[in-house]
């Protein structure tokens, strides 16, 4: 229920922001750049749905979005699938593949578009006085029920946020139980994703509609699963497992593989009878030995986990920082290959100061490299190749690949030719990332859409991560593997 201090008005769809927060987006560690957010929601949580009920029959101005301002900046924390929508049907081209050819169809439809340049907005002061619409809204009858970890990811993120267990109890309708359970479905969530599984195992860990975790927490919640795995419930990690971490993963990693390759489900593992059944069936090696040991999730999962807080780990040794030069690029960097266009736009990045031209810097960085992509693959032969897996030049506008069309080959070649941690740098600078925030995505959205503009300090990271990759493809000798 909106408070008194809630205000509503039409606010322009253009000056709305999605929320990297929301639950739907899974893993909070996953946080997605705003085109990432559109297309993920299409694709996964039937926001072409909601597009086509707009198109046909209007907004409904008797359900306001709900927003709150942060960083001077209105950012929706409900109604995520309706704001995507709209923005996709007013810019088709902020999707890609399919979904964009559904969405020009479906935007035809629309008498008059300029009805949806804006739609009605309630703005609350803060997050925190809009969780308990939220949480009703989706957890207790809702419009588009969230999966069991996305659930999880609400709840802890509450927690994180400074909620204590009263009110979440009191204020949101939470019991110590649920809490002890979203713990747990992201426990189990974090440690299968981090197990050492087949790249096709780990594609369906992240696919995020897959009933694997619901299956394995089935499994962990009955007592006949946790006396095999040898795991017992924590109020503060969601589990604890009481025997060795070798044990434990080679059991674990054993029941991941089966959930999420079919040859068990949330059929098959039922009830007690069925889960005792499945346990037995396993041969001696593949069961784990009960041994003096105990450990929490944390121990196990590769990076941070709101679910399994790790002991503090010492403060690794400070690095010397690299110099950083205040043009776009590096006056010691040359172009060896390539044509003399990439020669031209060097001798002008390397001259432009970032903080003086920020705007056109981006730009001419980012043809710079999309440029320096495509001389590389067809100088290396690389190209043709492309171009027929892609259905031939007939297929392609212009004849020659898009960007997003050879990030992939080119970020595999990264991996070939450098070493891991340059590899790693390049591989997330072409794909968004908690880790790295300004990538080619935002490049490209700052080209494509009106937003918020890049800043020295952006393109100078980006070129960081992108450095190793632009000495290969241009200054490198072609048979010289650099870093390996």
């Amino acid at each position: 229920m909106a408070g008194a201090d809630w205000t509503t008005r039409r606010v322009s769809v253009a000056s709305l922001h999605l929320d990297p927060k929301n639950p739907r987006l899974g893993r909070e560690t996953l946080a997605q750049a705003p085109r990432e957010i559109i297309q993920y929601l299409f694709e996964h949580d039937k926001a072409l749905e909601v597009a086509e009920s707009i198109a046909t029959r209007g907004f409904f101005p008797n359900e306001p979005l709900l927003a709150v301002n942060e960083n001077d900046r209105l950012v929706v924390v409900e109604g995520n699938r309706r704001l995507a929508a709209l923005k996709a049907l007013r810019e088709p081209g902020l999707l890609d593949g399919a979904q964009q050819r559904q969405i020009e169809k479906i935007a035809r439809k629309i008498i008059d578009p300029q009805s949806l340049a804006s739609v009605p907005v309630t703005i609350a002061p803060n997050r925190r006085a809009t969780d308990r619409q939220i949480a009703g809204r989706h957890i207790g009858t809702p419009v588009l029920a969230w999966q069991a970890e996305n659930r999880a990811s609400f709840i802890l993120e509450k927690l994180a946020e400074g909620y204590d267990n009263d009110e979440l109890r009191d204020e949101l309708g939470f019991s110590l139980a649920d809490i002890q359970s979203a713990r747990q479905t992201r426990a189990i969530a974090d440690m299968a994703r981090s197990l050492p599984l087949p790249e096709e195992i780990k594609a369906k860990l992240d696919s995020p509609r897959a009933k694997i975790f619901t299956t394995l927490g089935r499994v962990i919640d009955s007592s006949v699963g946790r006396q095999h795995l040898h795991v017992e419930k924590d109020a503060d990690h969601g589990i604890r497992i009481t025997t060795t971490k070798p044990e434990f993963v080679k059991a674990f990693s054993k029941l991941v593989s089966d959930v999420a390759l079919g040859s068990q489900s949330s059929r098959t593992l039922n009830t007690s009878e069925d889960i005792e059944n499945y346990f037995k069936s396993w041969k001696p090696s593949e069961r784990p030995a009960k041994k003096k040991a105990t450990f929490v999730p944390a121990e196990i999962i590769e990076g941070k986990s709101v679910a399994s807080p790790a002991r503090a780990a010492p403060a690794p040794a400070a690095k010397k920082a690299k110099s950083v030069t205040t043009t776009v690029l590096p006056r010691d960097f040359k172009v060896r290959h390539g044509s003399e266009r990439l020669v031209d736009i060097r001798s002008e990045l390397v001259r432009l100061k970032r903080s003086e031209f920020p705007n056109a810097g981006a730009v001419l960085m980012r043809v710079f490299f999309e440029l320096a992509v495509t001389s590389y693959l067809e100088r290396t032969g690389q190209m043709k190749p492309l171009i027929e897996k892609l259905g031939g030049k007939g297929k392609l506008p212009y004849g020659v690949p898009q960007m997003k069309q050879m990030a992939p080959a080119i970020t595999k070649i990264a991996k070939e030719k450098l070493d891991a941690s340059d590899a790693n740098k390049v591989e997330k600078a072409l794909r968004y990332d908690a880790a790295a925030p300004f990538s080619l995505s935002e490049l490209h959205a700052f080209i494509h859409q009106s937003g918020d503009l890049p800043s020295e300090r952006d393109i100078w990271q980006f070129w960081l991560r992108t450095e190793p990759l632009f000495r290969l493809m241009l200054e490198a000798d072609d048979e010289e593997d650099l870093g390996k």
